[in-house]
């Protein structure tokens, strides 16, 4: 492109970008062959300002650019902290001619206002070449990389950027300052204070006497392994060699990757996890490869804890049509569906997590993850009704099932049942181990079918699929139907005893007088708040009394499930804020203090295991009460059951409970404690539309990869 070419399409975009104030950008393509030697290739591009607006004006900077053949853009996230910034992606096919190399170019004015350059034109250039490569037969494909708009750092905290450099051909990548001479840059300056490494594509600050916001103007590029062909329709073939140190051999491709970063005023501490944000499970970790497959949703959770900051958000660049969620427990799903288009493309993600201390605004690290699109998993149906799911799996969309030996999730009672063409199962929302999470817009029921060897046992080794299943469901504030989350009276029938039913219920206050409502639940309890629970028959069974044998928190009502906390075992409390105010009577009352598990759960039940005996008869479990783990020597027989005497044990749970939500809770969070527990938030009160069912494929195959938690993340 001619200068005055150059100048005149400044002169065109200044009046628009001007006002918008340019943040970065950049772009990644691939190709395929088209018709009648002609190639399709598929560009997306991601650019950053004040406004939530795509320019696309690109233009051909040499070769044959062809022309577009589809253009689709739209915003992908922003933010109001750091400056108000808004990324947009446009995804846009080109049809070219034929395989020949050719550069797209884009200049105006100006870049985000910068005290330390004082501001500037910006320039972004990408060169294509779809010479079809000796050693894959394919023309060549960009690096993989995205960068989020503007990343900040205290003056006094030396951190390390990561930039995603991850390429589809397992080429090598480096990255490098733009240059002025080449269209690659507006001001092309190489800050001091900062080093890049090229090898790594790592940007390092050191330190820095300047605060303010720095322009970084970076190009990516791909160089081959070994040596290799590029070949040509329309012109001679070339090679191509791997980079050498100090030669002038050319790249495959480069594409632009430019964000501003802003050195901030120093923080009162660099650790990760007091004011600047820490990531925590289930976060994935940099560079990892996530699978996704087409036409169906892929979650991505992001969780960051701090001390003393309060985590407001997470900031993401990812794929257009990718959204964001919070749920109760604190974590943000981001959340996209790929579809047939993306099949076989690797797609960048990447995040940053921002706490608030007062007026200042603290980063995290950035973590940037490489999406893998796969086929299409298995074809089903999911029928989500106000209190059930059914699921209904075309069996020949399925491989690896070991017989008929499905279940759902860590439930053995629950099996799923299949004939020759189908698997199929309907389930409560609130049984088999289903999960619910609440986010600000949805009520959200997962459960999974999966493999198992024997129904008596929890684990498998033979495990090869596992089938997440989902009914999503908006909160609608116009329905009235409540979504039914109390549990009805418990039935049971033993010899001696008959029939007889009971009640777990919760009470307001010590009394035990004033009972919740079951149209009030999933109770709400802040952490602390008194929780005062009654076991009692329906209709009174006269010459009997009940014995609470043990209680548990869990995410699920189902005795088996994984995951639990102990309140009370062998009749006596575990808890130490447990009180249990009656004995030997036909009912019992207890309480405890509301605490906080951590984790990705949004419910707890409280699960208990009761002995209804004969009144004031030494000789049963219930006379013996507390035992710590052991038994009474002269009272070892009433372990051997008599008829008549006492029942065996039943379980009986209510539930679900949640944990009022409150920013003080995300600063009462020591970054030392033990992440392994997971508890108090519920399903929502909130009355509920449905919206979809969706599943969710993991194939596995007979060979399980194991990764260990960095201590920090355990």
């Amino acid at each position: 492109m001619s200068v005055s070419s150059l100048l005149s399409a400044l002169l065109v975009l200044a009046s628009t970008a001007t006002a918008s104030h340019f943040y970065g950008g950049s772009m990644t393509f691939s190709s395929r062959k088209g018709i009648n030697g002609s190639y399709v290739v598929d560009i997306r591009f991601k650019q950053s300002f004040h406004g939530c607006d795509t320019y696309d004006y690109w233009g051909c900077g040499s070769g044959n650019c062809g022309s577009k053949s589809y253009y689709v853009s739209g915003r992908v996230d922003s933010s109001s902290y750091g400056g108000s910034w808004c990324q947009t992606e446009a995804v846009m096919k080109r049809t070219v001619p034929n395989n020949s190399p050719f550069q797209l170019h884009q200049i105006s004015c100006c870049w985000i206002y910068n005290t330390v350059t004082t501001g500037g034109n910006w320039q972004l250039l990408t060169q294509i070449d779809l010479g079809v490569r000796s050693d894959t037969s394919e023309p060549n494909r960009s690096p993989v990389a995205t960068t989020l708009p503007i990343v900040r750092v205290p003056q006094n905290c030396p951190r390390n950027y990561n930039l995603l450099s991850c390429d589809q051909d397992h080429d090598q990548v480096r990255c490098r300052y733009g240059d002025l001479s080449a269209n690659e840059c507006g001001m092309c300056t190489q800050h001091a204070g900062f080093t890049l490494n090229q090898d790594t594509c790592t940007l390092s600050y050191g330190n820095s006497s300047v605060g303010g916001v720095y322009a970084f103007e970076l190009v990516m590029e791909d160089y081959p392994t070994q040596n290799i062909n590029l070949n040509y329709t329309a012109m001679a073939g070339v090679v191509r060699t791997p980079f050498v140190a100090g030669s002038s051999n050319p790249p495959l491709s480069k594409i632009p990757l430019q964000f501003a970063l802003e050195v901030e005023a120093p923080a009162p501490s660099c650790t990760e996890g007091e004011y600047l944000p820490r990531f925590i499970h289930p976060t994935p970790h940099h560079g990892e490869h996530l699978q996704a497959r087409v036409n169906q949703e892929l979650e991505i959770r992001v969780k960051a804890t701090a001390t003393y900051s309060s985590i407001i958000d997470v900031v993401f660049s990812g794929p257009l049509n990718s959204t964001k969620e919070i749920t109760t427990t604190g974590e943000y799903v981001i959340n996209w569906t790929p579809t047939s288009d993306n099949f076989g493309q690797h797609l960048p993600i990447c995040f940053i997590a921002e706490g608030l201390y007062g007026s200042r605004n603290y980063q995290s690290e950035m973590r940037c993850v490489i999406v893998v699109v796969e086929a299409e998993g298995p074809r089903a149906q999911v029928t989500c009704s106000r209190d059930t799911m059914s699921v209904s799996i075309e069996r020949a969309t399925i491989s690896g099932i070991h017989g008929d030996h499905l279940r759902l999730n860590y439930n053995a009672s629950c099996l799923v049942s299949s004939n020759s063409t189908h698997v199929f199962t309907t389930f409560s929302l609130t049984g088999c181990g289903t999960q619910v999470e609440e986010t600000e817009e949805h009520l959200i029921f997962k459960n999974t079918i999966m493999t198992f060897d024997n129904p008596n046992h929890i684990i498998t080794r033979k495990n090869e699929i596992g089938i997440e299943v989902m009914c999503k469901y908006q909160k609608k504030s116009s329905i009235t139907t409540r979504f039914d989350a109390h549990r009805q009276a418990v039935n049971f029938t033993e010899r001696g005893f008959g029939s007889f039913s009971y009640q777990f219920e919760f009470y307001q206050t010590g009394s035990f007088n004033n009972m919740r409502s079951p149209n009030t639940y999933p109770l709400e309890y802040n952490v602390g708040q008194p929780i005062y629970m009654e076991i009692e028959p329906v209709n009174l069974v006269q010459n009997t009394e009940i014995f609470l044998e043990s209680c548990v928190a869990s995410p699920s009502d189902n005795p088996t499930y994984p995951i639990s906390y102990p309140i009370i075992t062998n009749g006596c409390g575990v808890d130490e804020t447990v009180h249990i105010y009656t004995s030997h009577e036909s009912s019992v009352k207890f309480s405890m203090e509301a605490f906080k598990f951590i984790g990705q759960y949004d419910q707890v039940f409280i699960s208990c295991s009761i002995i209804i005996c004969q009144a004031n008869n030494p000789n049963t479990r219930c006379a013996q009460g507390c035992t710590n783990g052991t038994v009474i020597a002269s009272s070892s027989h009433v372990h051997k059951r008599e008829a008549g005497i006492q029942t065996g044990s039943h379980f009986i749970s209510q539930g679900p409970l949640r944990l009022k939500r409150s920013a003080s809770l995300t600063e009462a969070i020591s970054p030392s404690l033990n992440l392994n527990l997971v508890f108090v938030a519920g399903c929502v009160v909130a009355v509920v539309a449905m919206v979809c069912g969706i599943i969710f494929y993991k194939s596995r195959g007979s060979k399980i990869n194991y990764q260990l938690l960095k201590t920090n993340e355990i």
